[in-house]
């Protein structure tokens, strides 16, 4: 069979399908009905393709007869807003449920991420389709019961699997009634890792899985394991982008890169990190990460309870502690000045020594031993 009648065939079969997907997205498509049709079937199938080599395999770049580089740039794609396709086109293809979860698995392991959601119960019919959309207007819709949007969705919905329930219930119901949601883009600035142990407040590694939620707590600041390798932007900035155009999102991906580039600022807060177990740099040196923080640190979010409410208990550890902040702050300045190097130190030294022997010196001259 040739490749136009298979795509043909796999139209008519599927066609409606993938029609009724892209029409989320774009709209009337029926002009271009056959390019798209054929486009989201190489798409589809090459995805199922890609994952499933990856998972079966030691060395998938072999088995797929690319070079490595080539592969890592794929899984890249993979994560690119504007590559998208609709997962109903990924579930028309791969109708073996386990299967189809073993290729997202793949995808999560990739990425780093260990633990993955559950899927949906696939296809719905229209009525269920129309009760959907009525319940995303009225903010009734728990996105986490039915199928990912996309592999995109996917990956974020894997990230904020910690129960936000639970989450909700550690912020005091009075304060939630008192403060009111601030309407302004913002940035939640907490001050660098070394102005937080100025304070007193010391550094844990959260333990709660996949859990991207920071927690404070009788100063100690749980954050969750982070890997920095030259993915990690890649990843987090099309995350990014992805809850910038889903309206029912918290903007918890993009909170948590706010607060991350608050906290890292100079190469001192990366080692920090690291001495935590928090961190896991991959990259060459502590400075290239703080760089890396610096540059991403471009992105205001509506403030959101969850990291607001942190925010607000760090500040209020800040305002306890704000004379030891000051002198801690002199002493820390004053270390990275004169005590950086050994040849700092010897510097230092020797002034303090000419000092001391100018000192002397002035003294007899004023003072002259009696004869």
């Amino acid at each position: 069979m040739r490749e136009s009648e298979m795509l043909e065939e796999i139209s008519q079969l599927h066609g409606e399908d993938i029609w009724q997907s892209m029409s989320c997205y774009y709209g009337d498509v029926r002009d271009t009905y056959e390019f798209i049709t054929w486009l989201l079937v190489v798409d589809g199938c090459s995805i199922l393709h890609l994952l499933e080599k990856s998972g079966d395999s030691v060395d998938p770049h072999r088995e797929l007869k690319i070079s490595v580089d080539k592969l890592v740039r794929m899984y890249e794609d993979l994560l690119v807003m504007d590559n998208q396709i609709p997962f109903q086109v990924l579930r028309l293809f791969c109708k073996d449920e386990a299967r189809l979860e073993k290729c997202l698995h793949t995808f999560l392991q990739v990425h780093g991420v260990k633990t993955a959601p559950e899927l949906g119960k696939g296809k719905k019919t229209t009525q269920e389709a129309a009760q959907e959309l009525k319940l995303v207007v009225q903010g009734d819709y728990d996105q986490n019961r039915e199928d990912p949007v996309h592999l995109l969705d996917y990956l974020r919905r894997a990230l904020l699997m910690r129960d936000l329930d639970t989450i909700h219930k550690e912020i005091p119901a009075a304060e939630m009634k008192i403060k009111r949601r601030s309407l302004h883009l913002t940035k939640y600035r907490i001050g660098s890792i070394r102005e937080l142990k100025a304070a007193g407040i010391s550094l844990r590694r959260h333990s709660a899985g996949n859990s991207i939620y920071p927690s404070f707590k009788d100063g100690i600041l749980h954050l969750p394991e982070l890997v920095v390798d030259g993915t990690m932007p890649h990843i987090f900035l099309n995350l990014v982008a992805y809850e910038m155009t889903h309206f029912h999102s918290d903007f918890e991906i993009s909170s948590y890169l706010v607060l991350l580039s608050s906290l890292v600022d100079q190469p001192e807060d990366v080692k920090e990190l690291r001495l935590a177990g928090i961190l896991i740099n991959e990259l060459a040196s502590d400075k290239e990460v703080s760089d890396l923080f610096n540059k991403m640190d471009i992105i205001l979010v509506p403030e959101t309870p969850w990291f607001a409410n942190i925010r607000d208990q760090i500040h209020s550890h800040f305002e306890s502690k704000r004379g030891r902040i000051k002198i801690l702050t002199w002493m820390g300045e004053a270390y990275n000045t004169f005590f950086r190097s050994p040849w700092t130190i010897i510097a230092l030294l020797a002034a303090t020594l000419g000092l001391v022997l100018t000192f002397i010196q002035t003294w007899f001259a004023i003072h002259p031993k009696a004869s």
